[in-house]
């Protein structure tokens, strides 16, 4: 945890002060008083994101609603270890501006746990790759049990890098490096967003479907605690879609998203969003008896 006041130095040479309300001793919830000014505060800023805007020196709340609200980083997020004898997970989101990958495994009680996430800058997906690779080689060096990988479908679309003047496709690109990744159709982003949900919720053991690793996962804990929101209109109404054209962040929840859907049975999480199979349609007799399909034999 920071301390309530920091002076020190930036990149620039310029002196740099940062000061918390706890550094005051009659706001200090460490004391009496200080517990009694914060009750009061509280009740004036309900709003998590403004609270910690106004109060927490946050830098990571943009202009809307959360979507996650149930994500709390004492709750989600631990320092974890990667496990030798387990596959590694690793979902892709291509794009030129900001490409992402997150790598997970399983941790013994079956949660997901986020153990690191690259993302590029103004790379073409040949690059961002190799990068991934080489990088994956040094966290999981002689990884026996390999790598299952998942992507979007929109990744067998044609690639709209302006710099790849190729018209190869991401995934092809991926093949030929030796990465197969897979994918379910039918999916919304919507959908990807409710397996999300589930994970955050906590299990029969008190404890979430998911882990983060805050230090190997920054921009996914940031997009967590504010930056991946749905935005607000100029009326102050809250649309219906996250903001996906906020990067990197949107685009690190988009490797969730693929990774859910892609692991959503194996993590025993339900999808909610399937549509139900439609009744038959029956004719009716006029004296409110269905009529007899004569097709079929009831010899």
């Amino acid at each position: 945890m920071s301390e309530p006041l920091e002076i020190g130095t930036n990149d620039l040479g310029f002196t740099t002060v940062r000061l918390h309300y706890s550094a005051s001793p009659d706001k200090d919830p460490a004391t009496e008083e200080g517990k009694k000014w914060l009750a009061q505060m509280r009740q004036l800023w309900p709003d998590p994101n403004l609270w910690d805007v106004e109060y927490e020196i946050s830098w990571w709340i943009a202009q809307g609603a959360r979507v996650f609200p149930a994500f709390h980083e004492a709750t989600h997020c631990r320092a974890l270890q990667p496990r030798s004898r387990k596959v590694v997970y690793r979902a892709w989101d291509f794009g030129w501006r900001s490409p992402a990958c997150l790598i997970a495994q399983f941790d013994p009680q079956d949660r997901l746990v986020i153990l690191h996430e690259l993302v590029g800058r103004e790379q073409t997906t040949r690059e961002f790759a190799r990068d991934v690779i080489a990088q994956c080689s040094k966290w999981f060096p002689f990884h026996a049990p390999g790598y299952r990988d998942f992507c979007d479908p929109a990744g067998q679309q044609a690639s709209s890098t302006a710099t790849e003047r190729t018209e190869v496709r991401d995934i092809e690109i991926l093949n030929v490096l030796g990465i197969s990744p897979t994918w379910d159709y039918g999916w919304s982003r919507k959908d990807g967003r409710a397996l999300i949900s589930q994970l955050l919720a906590l299990r029969t053991d008190q404890t979430p479907g998911m882990y983060v690793d805050a230090t190997g996962c920054p921009i996914l804990l940031q997009a967590f605690l504010g930056k991946y929101v749905y935005p607000e209109t100029k009326s102050g109404k809250i649309q219906d879609e996250p903001d996906e054209n906020n990067h990197p962040w949107a685009d690190v929840m988009a490797c969730l998203r693929y990774m859910a859907t892609g692991l959503y049975s194996a993590l025993g999480l339900r999808r909610v969003s399937q549509t139900p199979t439609p009744e038959p349609a029956v004719t009716w007799h006029g004296y409110g008896t269905p009529v007899r399909d004569r097709s079929v034999s009831h010899a």
